[in-house]
């Protein structure tokens, strides 16, 4: 249970590093209620970024359905976390 719960905050930490960093934010203002179009202007050039930065940092390959679906950051979070685990 703690060895889950640690991969999960790992992740999400990660996902929130790599989005700060690929919009030049602070990490602080970026959380998992964070609405991708609503809060940090995401277009459809950028979702395509995230899934190829995704892949790379986490090796993992997203699911495409899951994908569409995303409208915050948990979303992305519980995407990894989908083929992840």
């Amino acid at each position: 249970m703690v060895d889950v719960l640690m991969v999960e905050v790992c992740v999400e930490f990660e996902v929130i590093k790599v989005l700060s960093d690929y919009f030049l934010m602070d990490r602080k203002k970026i959380g998992c209620q964070s609405r991708l179009v609503e809060d940090l202007n995401v277009d459809s050039v950028d979702i395509v970024e995230i899934i190829i930065l995704m892949d790379e940092v986490f090796d993992v390959e997203l699911i495409s359905g899951r994908i569409e679906r995303w409208s915050t950051v948990g979303d992305i979070v519980d995407s990894v976390l989908e083929v992840y685990m």
